[in-house]
């Protein structure tokens, strides 16, 4: 169960951001919420142009679900696994 817990905060917890705060400039960081957005924009585009409708209110959660674990697993390999 630890190891569990160990895996999810490392892949999908904070560790990324608390890093890139003490290592990066401040418009560092601003680049990358705008990405998240830009991220999360094109995929309600992308579902609104595949479904040829609006997203739903789950539809909609799941999409900012999955995509902020997405982009926290990156931030995370960026800044935890690679500096290493």
């Amino acid at each position: 169960m630890e190891e569990d817990r160990n895996f999810i905060s490392k892949w999908f917890g904070f560790s990324g951001w608390k890093v890139m705060s003490a290592k990066s400039r401040i418009g560092i960081q601003i680049l990358y919420r705008a990405i998240f957005l830009l991220g999360l924009g094109i995929l309600i585009i992308g579902y609104g142009y595949v479904m040829n409708d609006d997203p739903g209110g789950i539809a909609l959660f799941g999409m900012v679900l999955v995509w902020f674990m997405l982009f926290q697993f990156i931030i995370n390999f960026i800044f935890i696994e690679g500096s290493r």
